[in-house]
């Protein structure tokens, strides 16, 4: 605030005055006097100081008359003013009074370094619980969709179809050690030879020469929620059967070499990091009684082998059965070797990924279909859709009756909602569910060895009840699960997984 009043003269002895109010001085010219300010603050009267106090002037003004009277430094300290009115704050202030810088308040620095610590901390656990538990919501589908459907009746009629797509969804993994019920050690990979052909884009699909693929994207919320339902799955089995999950890869991982891969810089992930190091430790950190079947590596030790076909989605059966020496190897029995079974050929396939493209490359080499016949005296019992039941269907049917486009179908009566399979030669055995969708066709014919019974439903067709109610009804000692990777990426195949149970 500027300072409104003009240097003060010495008073003369006795009580000191007031500021006296004199006249203008004569200076020639008229000059106004300027009205006071309105400020709303009441003027304070002041004193003058103390005659003692600096130096004394007389009226004269003269150089001659200041007398020093004390050495500035050593001044006594000028008496206080009364406050002006100030507006209330809710706290008292002295107007003239200042702090000194020693006694100003020093902001403390934020204590950073253990700030950061916290929050790395609370990063941390948050992460391994959402790893541990599983627990994200579930969001909608990204637009990476698969779908298979097929209906087989005593005509043979029906088709199985796939619609798959490439997910926009940011692939994640978690990076902890993969954990597998498996008691066998990993076997070492096959040396593979990338292929020649530069890879082609057709639709959503990757051809390569006369091979097509489908692309996998990982979506972490989908596979949470399939993990989640493996999990409370084994909750609501306990005490009555064994759970058992296996994850099936496409061929993608399989078949081409990660080098030919990583090159071409395709838009995939990493199947084997999405189920040995997350899927599979996630289930059994949530529920350790269910046994988890792992596949990948030997299936890539054996991957110059027919292990998929060229034109179709599924595996053939010689990549189950590879599959069924690792459950066996869980489950702890004794596999049956592939030489013990009846072998028959079933050429000129075209599946579903020939439907999709349409590729001249791939018409022009057809799939074969092997199919492995087990020795064992069996009874197909298959219920259809519309409730009808076919008796005695064959275990393995002759593909020579199917058309070129549903040789696959030749598998335990194709994609049927509830079968059953009685092994007329053990009397007094195990007893097993499967749920599946079509990967588990041709796997099933493996498990006839092991099994007095095979109850067998697919989730997406199944309506007569659940999982449970039905192991609870036979007295199933063992229920597995069979699904392709790409399903743990599409939500409506998950959400009639989830429901089965």
């Amino acid at each position: 605030m500027a300072n409104n009043y003009s240097p003060r003269r010495a008073a003369p002895s006795g009580e000191p005055e007031r500021r006296r109010t004199s006249a203008p001085r004569e200076s020639g010219y008229t000059q106004e006097r300027r009205a006071p300010r309105e400020t709303g603050y009441t003027s304070p009267t002041r004193q003058a100081r103390p005659s003692s106090d600096g130096y004394t002037r007389t009226p004269g003004y003269s150089m001659e008359d200041l007398t020093p009277r004390a050495p500035r430094n050593t001044a006594p300290a000028r008496t206080s003013r009364e406050s002006r009115p100030v507006r209330d704050t809710g706290y008292e202030r002295d107007v003239y009074v200042r702090r000194t810088p020693q006694s100003r308040r020093r902001k403390k620095k934020p204590p950073i370094l253990p700030i950061a610590l916290v929050v790395l901390l609370l990063v941390i656990v948050l992460v391994v619980v959402l790893v541990v538990r599983g627990c994200s919501a579930q969001p909608a589908d990204g637009g990476n969709s698969s779908t298979n459907s097929s209906s087989q009746t005593s005509q043979v009629s029906g088709t199985d179809s796939q619609t798959s797509g490439v997910d926009s969804t940011v692939s994640g993994t978690d990076s902890s050690a993969p954990v597998s019920s498996a008691v066998s050690e990993a076997p070492t990979p096959a040396p593979q030879e990338e292929p020649q052909a530069a890879p082609e884009t057709i639709g959503s699909l990757l051809v390569v020469g006369d091979t097509a693929y489908e692309y996998y994207n990982f979506n972490t919320d989908l596979a949470n929620q399939y993990i989640t339902a493996v999990a409370d799955a084994g909750e609501k089995l306990s005490g009555i059967s064994t759970l058992y999950d296996m994850v099936i890869p496409t061929s993608i991982d399989i078949d081409l070499p990660e080098s030919y891969i990583d090159r071409n810089q395709l838009n995939t992930s990493d199947q084997r990091q999405a189920i040995e190091e997350y899927i599979y430790p996630s289930i059994q950190a949530m529920n350790s009684s269910v046994k988890t079947v792992s596949i990948f590596d030997t299936l890539k030790s054996h991957a110059n082998e027919y292990l998929y076909f060229r034109t179709d989605h599924h595996w053939t059966q010689l990549g189950a059965y590879y599959a069924y020496v690792e459950f066996c190897n869980v489950r702890g029995f004794e596999p049956v070797p592939l030489d013990q079974f009846d072998r028959k050929d079933y050429t000129g396939y075209l599946g579903t990924f020939y439907s999709n493209t349409e590729s001249s490359a791939l018409a022009n080499n057809p799939d074969t279909v092997e199919a492995y016949i087990p020795k064992a005296n069996v009874t197909l019992n298959v219920t259809q859709s519309d409730g009808t039941v076919l008796e005695n269907w064959p275990l393995i049917a002759n593909g020579d009756e199917y058309g070129q486009n549903m040789k696959y179908l030749v598998y335990c009566g194709g994609d049927q909602p509830y079968e059953e399979i009685t092994n007329n030669d053990m009397t007094d055995g195990p007893t097993c569910i499967v749920v599946k969708e079509s990967f588990g066709n041709c796997f099933i014919p493996f498990l006839v060895n092991h099994y007095s019974k095979v109850y067998v439903i697919d989730y997406r067709h199944y309506t007569a009840g659940t999982v449970t109610q039905l192991a609870q009804q036979v007295g199933a000692d063992d229920v597995l699960c069979l699904n392709n990777i790409s399903m743990t990426r599409n939500e409506g195949l998950v959400n009639q997984f989830s429901n089965i149970f």
